[in-house]
C-alpha cells in the first residue's frame, strides 16, 4: 500500500509510534482518575504542538480517559492513585486520519499505589476467556454473537476497561465516538506499546467483527509494538482475517501494519509464548535457559554469573515465577510479527543490576532508536522483571509488561 502523509518529517509509522508513546506521559501523576485525565489533556496537547514539525498537525479529539482500579484481582478493596489504563484519540486533517493510542504498563515507581497493571493485567494469564463474548463492558455493545478464539483474562479485563471509558467532553465511549466518524475517506489506526501493544489489537478486533465493519472506513490498521502475546490460535486467525499483514511502500525496516514490531532482545514479546525451556535454546526462543544452579544462567544477553550463583538465581527465579503461571499446554500464539535486531547489540551483563538495566533499555530506548524518533518523557514499566529501568534492584523484582 501507499504511505499516509500527515504533513511532518516523520513517516506515518514513526508518527503513529510517537503518538502511541505519548499515551504514557501521565505515568508520574498521582491523583483520582478524573483529575489525572484533566491534567494529562494539556500535557498531550503540548506534546502534539511541540512535535508538529515531525508529526504534522494533530488534534486531540477524544480523551484522554483514565481507568483507576479500586480492587485487587481477588475483588478486595485496594487503593490505586495512578493511571492504570489510559487511552486517547488524535486526528490529522491533512491525512484524514484518526489514531487511537493505548498506554502501556504505568512506569510510576510508587509500587504501593502502582500495582494493578502488573498484578491484574500483565500476569493474569493462567486463565483464558472466549473472544469476543467473554468481554462484556457496560458502556459498549458487543457487535458479535459468537466466539472466534480465546484471550488471556488479563487482556479481557484491560480491553473491558478501555471499552468502558467515557470521554468527559463528549460523554461518548470510544465505540460511540468512532461510530460518528466512520467515513469512506478516513483512516483509523489503533496503536500501543508493551501492554498497550497487546490491548490495541484486542480492542480493534472487538470493535470490528466483520469485513463490513472494517469497510466503513477507507482503511483500518493496527500498529502494536513490544507486545506480549494476547490469545490463542483462534484469536490470531480471527484477527488476521480482518487485519491482514500489510507492507507500506517506501518505508524500509518498519513499514508494516497489522503486525507486532518487536525487538529480538526485548523480554516482553517473549511472553507468553516462550519464556524459558523452549527447544532449541536460542535467543529467538527464550529469555533464560540452560540453568545450572549456583553456577550460571544463560540469558538473552549471554551467560550471567555471580557470587554463589546469586545473580543467576535472581534472574531465573523472576522468570520461573511467571513461567509457572501459564496453562498446560500453553495455548498462546503470537500475532503476525516483524522482529528486528538492535544495533549495537546489547553487551553481556556482568551482574544482576547490569542485566536489569539492559532489560529496561531493550524494552524502551531500543525502539526509539530503531524507529529513529526522539525519546519521549513517557515512563514504561519493564516487562516480566522489575518495577522500572531506574528501580532495578534485586529486592524490587516484579513482573510487568
Amino acid at each position: 500500500m501507499q504511505p499516509i502523509y500527515a504533513g511532518g518529517s516523520y513517516s506515518i509509522i514513526q508518527t503513529v509510534y510517537q503518538l502511541s508513546r505519548f499515551s504514557g506521559l501521565g505515568s508520574n501523576l498521582e491523583d483520582t482518575a478524573s483529575n489525572i485525565a484533566q491534567q494529562l489533556g494539556p500535557i498531550l496537547d503540548d506534546a502534539l504542538t511541540k512535535n508538529a514539525q515531525q508529526l504534522g498537525t494533530w488534534t486531540r479529539v477524544w480523551g484522554p480517559c483514565v481507568y483507576q482500579a479500586d480492587k485487587d484481582c481477588t475483588g478486595q478493596s485496594r487503593v490505586s492513585k495512578v493511571a492504570d489504563n489510559v487511552m486517547y484519540a488524535a486526528y490529522n486533517a491533512q491525512a484524514d486520519c484518526y489514531v487511537v493510542a493505548v498506554a502501556g504498563t504505568n512506569g510510576n515507581s510508587d509500587t504501593k499505589h502502582n500495582w494493578y497493571d502488573t498484578d491484574c493485567l500483565d500476569n493474569n494469564v493462567t486463565n483464558t476467556v472466549g473472544f469476543p463474548m467473554g468481554i462484556t463492558p457496560t458502556q459498549s455493545t458487543n457487535p458479535s454473537q459468537s466466539n472466534v478464539g480465546n484471550v488471556s483474562a488479563g487482556a479481557a479485563l484491560g480491553t473491558t476497561n478501555l471499552l468502558n471509558m467515557v470521554d468527559p467532553r463528549t460523554s461518548q465511549s470510544l465505540q460511540a465516538f468512532l461510530g460518528t466518524k466512520e467515513s469512506s475517506s478516513a483512516t483509523l489506526i489503533f496503536t500501543g506499546h508493551s501492554l498497550g501493544g497487546s490491548l490495541c489489537p484486542t480492542l480493534a478486533r472487538w470493535l470490528y467483527q466483520s469485513i463490513f465493519d472494517v469497510m466503513k472506513w477507507r482503511a483500518l490498521y493496527v500498529l502494536p509494538t513490544a507486545a506480549p502475546t494476547t490469545g490463542d490460535a483462534g484469536f490470531v486467525k480471527a484477527f488476521s482475517a480482518l487485519f491482514p499483514q500489510t507492507m507500506i511502500n517506501g518505508i524500509a525496516n518498519y513499514g508494516f501494519w497489522n503486525q507486532v514490531i518487536w525487538n529480538q532482545y526485548d523480554v516482553v514479546p517473549h511472553g507468553w509464548t516462550n519464556l524459558m525451556n523452549v527447544q532449541p535454546d536460542t535467543v529467538q526462543n527464550d529469555v533464560v535457559w540452560d540453568y545450572v544452579k549456583d553456577q550460571s544462567c544463560q540469558t538473552l544477553y549471554g551467560p550471567l554469573t555471580g557470587y554463589k550463583g546469586l545473580d543467576a538465581n535472581l534472574v531465573y527465579g523472576a522468570i520461573q515465577q511467571n513461567y509457572q503461571l501459564l496453562p498446560d499446554p500453553n495455548p498462546y500464539v503470537r500475532l503476525p510479527s516483524q522482529m528486528f535486531t538492535p544495533s549495537p547489540l546489547p553487551a553481556q551483563p556482568s551482574n544482576f543490576l547490569d542485566f536489569m538495566k539492559t532489560v529496561g533499555e531493550q524494552h524502551t530506548t531500543a525502539y526509539d532508536s530503531f524507529f529513529g524518533v526522539s525519546p519521549t518523557a513517557a515512563k514504561s514499566k519493564v516487562s516480566l522483571m522489575s518495577a522500572s529501568p531506574e528501580a532495578a534492584a534485586p529486592q524490587a523484582v516484579r513482573s510487568s509488561a
